[in-house]
This record gives structure tokens, sequence and C-alpha cells, in this order.
């Protein structure tokens, strides 16, 4: 019955990915937040949060309630933009417990090409947030693209990490790199251009990259 919990999350949504593509405004109300409702419940039926686990159940409420405050007015975009600054800062921490004592050059490689591409994206948002009047969102986005790109580098270092299992370390790494990936399109769509499908390529890409990286999380040996 628990285990029902993770495919059931999965088919709530596909009904958001189609109400964001059809424009079903309450139907995506509705499906968004249940979606991380459900995953924050088979995470926690899973695992009782024990350990490393809590961090991520932590992570998945403030989730929660970044989705809900993102759905409504403009006027809550920064507090939306707070509690996805605290889910990457758990997730985080949870991926250095315990600390890693191994992979730490395969890590600084990978730290400067993550570096190397934050840095062109966030260089020209910045700009369009110039150009655009909104100054005061330039240092907060500059932030929470430190702290995105810090999370998919801790997700990653798993590859490298005895304690980790290969399939596992790669259900988190893809996790993610989904996850950045969706943040990175949606700052793109807000402050420079739209793109095609942009809204749908956003929410496939976030719930997609939460599920993985929480699955890889939760059937981890160690963990």
């Amino acid at each position: 019955m628990i285990d029902l919990l993770l495919p059931v999350s999965g088919l709530v949504a596909i009904v958001d990915w189609l109400a964001v593509w059809r424009g079903w405004r309450r139907v995506g109300f509705l499906a968004k937040p249940l979606t991380i409702f459900l995953l924050l419940c088979w995470l926690v039926m899973r695992s009782r949060l024990q350990g490393p686990t809590l961090l991520f159940g932590i992570g998945l409420l403030f989730s929660l309630a970044g989705d809900i405050f993102l759905m409504f007015s403009p006027r809550y975009f920064m507090m939306g933009l707070i509690s996805f600054s605290l889910v990457h800062l758990a997730y985080l921490a949870g991926f250095l417990i315990p600390f890693p004592g191994d992979g730490l050059p395969e890590v600084v490689a990978l730290g400067v090409v993550i570096s190397f591409v934050v840095i062109i994206v966030l260089r020209r948002i910045r700009a369009a947030q110039i150009l655009r009047g909104s100054v005061k969102l330039v240092r907060p986005t500059m932030i929470y693209g430190t702290l995105i790109s810090l999370m998919l580098l801790t997700a990653m270092w798993t590859l490298f990490r005895p304690e980790w299992s290969a399939l596992n370390a790669i259900l988190v790494s893809l996790g993610a790199i989904l996850f950045y990936s969706s943040d990175l399109t949606n700052a793109w769509i807000r402050f420079v251009n739209p793109v095609r499908s942009g809204r749908v390529i956003v929410m496939v890409t976030y719930h997609i990259g939460q599920m993985l990286l929480i699955a890889g999380v939760v059937h981890n040996g160690v963990i």
C-alpha cells in the first residue's frame, strides 16, 4: 500500500502537466501541491525520517510551500524563492551526511563545469533583470543560482562515494540535474525570453527530478 503512493504521485503530476498545457487553472491548483504532498507521505512512510531523510522531508515541506506561493500573485514570488532556497539548503545538507571522504578530485572537476554553466546563464538572466528594471531581484537570483548549483554538486558527489550504491547515486544525480534544469528554465522564461511549452517543461523536469532524487535517497541501503 505504501509503495502505491509513489506511482500515484506520478499520476497526479501528469494531471498537473496536462493542466499547465491546457490552461486548467483550478485543476493545477490541486494537482501541483498534491504531487509533492504524496511524495512527502511516501518518504515519511518508507523512511520514518531516520537519519538524513529528515532533511529531505524538510526539503519537501519547503517545496510544498514554494509551490503554493508561486501559484498565486507575483507579489509572493520572493516567498517562493526563499522557500525553494531552503529546499536546496536542506537537500545539500542531507547529501553531506555523513560528510564525504572520497571523490574530492572528481567533485572539484564537476564543480568547475557546473560553475561555468551557471555563470553563463546567470549573467544573461542578470542582464535581463536590469534591463527590465528588476534590480532588486538580481542579488536573490544570484544567491539562489549558487544554492542550486551546490545542491547539484553534492548530489553528484554520491557517484564517487562508496556508501552510495551505483543505482541510487545515478537516481539522485539525474534527479538533481532535472531539478536544476527546471529552475534555470523557469528563470530564463521569467526574465529573459519565453520558451515554447516552457511552463510544461519546467513542471515535467521539476516533478520527475524530485521523484528520482527522493527515490534514490529512500532506496539507498545506507540511508
